[in-house]
């Protein structure tokens, strides 16, 4: 009888082990899950040492749909017990706003100001909305997602359809553009960017910076780069600007360790990336001391825009 109940332990002990085995290597196994709750979407990146959830949902003065929050995990097992080690909130633009006005009102001396991204009608991020979202589409890898969801991807695709007002608005009450944004997430975790840009009347651009980055606590250094080829690196606290603009594509932002980075690059092959709306003696990219980067797409030079005509540039962010 006893030697029947230490058999029967030992074969429990060995089944729980077992599981217990099998239920950390599928944990090791899942690179990449996306959680749709309630139109927030939560997309987590799993490795021994490199943990982190990005959320996409809607934010700021214009709710408009977006990276809303990242989360860091110190290892696998945190991650999976939802201890973070840092956690910052977006509180400003990863797509640019614009300096943008209806032709028929370029003349009447308006101030100009900032609109869409994270900007309301004071210029910043107050007052009333200056964008709104319109429609949002979520595909997991290729299944369109209607739902409540969590599962394992290895891609996930957001399209975000934008319409942003001018700084004429108080005069025009119309909406300018129409922007379509498609963030392509991939269990390389890498979020591919492409944005496409709709005038709806006649209108002018004149100042749009594009893909951008919050600079958040854990990161010390801003690097300038053509590809893989470190142009200037600076304190990430200060004013700063690539010291050349040939060749630049590419913002890495770090700690000192190395232990964190985001690195953001720019498509400079085509559409707004070739930067043919940036005037003479203006950098490509440039930092800001409020912990801010950005690449600099219309600026010194006016982007004219005939009602129906598209404009569109390309990147992306990756660790």
């Amino acid at each position: 009888m006893k030697r029947n109940l230490i058999t029967t332990a030992f074969l429990i002990l060995s089944i729980f082990a077992n599981c217990q085995k099998e239920e950390e290597k599928t944990l090791a196994e899942t690179s990449m899950k996306v959680k749709n709750y309630e139109g927030h979407i939560h997309i987590g990146f799993f490795a021994e040492d490199k943990n982190m959830e990005i959320s996409f949902y809607s934010c700021g003065v214009n709710q408009l749909f977006g990276i809303a929050k990242v989360r860091y995990f110190s290892n696998l097992t945190d991650h999976h017990q939802n201890r973070t080690s840092n956690e910052f909130n977006s509180a400003t633009d990863w797509i640019g706003p614009y300096f943008v006005c209806g032709e028929e009102n370029i003349q009447s001396g308006l101030q100009k100001r900032f609109t869409g991204g994270w900007h309301g009608s004071n210029g910043d991020g107050t007052g009333t909305p200056t964008a709104s979202t319109n429609d949002v589409t979520i595909l997991v890898d290729g299944e369109t997602i209607n739902g409540n969801m969590e599962q394992n991807a290895q891609q996930v695709d957001l399209f975000v359809t934008n319409f942003i007002q001018g700084y004429d608005f108080p005069v025009s009450n119309k909406n300018l553009l129409k922007e379509t944004i498609h963030y392509q997430v991939t269990d390389n975790r890498k979020i591919d960017v492409s944005v496409t840009i709709e005038a709806l009347y006649d209108l002018r651009i004149q100042r749009y910076y594009g893909l951008q980055s919050q600079n958040f606590a854990i990161f010390d250094l801003v690097k300038y780069a053509a590809n893989q080829q470190v142009i200037n690196t600076e304190a990430i606290e200060t004013n700063s600007r690539c010291l050349s603009n040939a060749e630049i594509n590419t913002i890495v932002l770090s700690d000192r360790e190395n232990q964190y980075q985001l690195k953001l690059v720019l498509n400079t092959a085509e559409g707004l990336g070739t930067f043919t709306c940036l005037g003479d003696g203006l950098p490509k990219a440039f930092s800001a001391s409020y912990r801010k980067s950005y690449f600099n797409l219309v600026n010194g030079k006016e982007l004219v825009m005939k009602k129906g005509e598209q404009v569109f540039w390309k990147g992306s962010y990756t660790k």
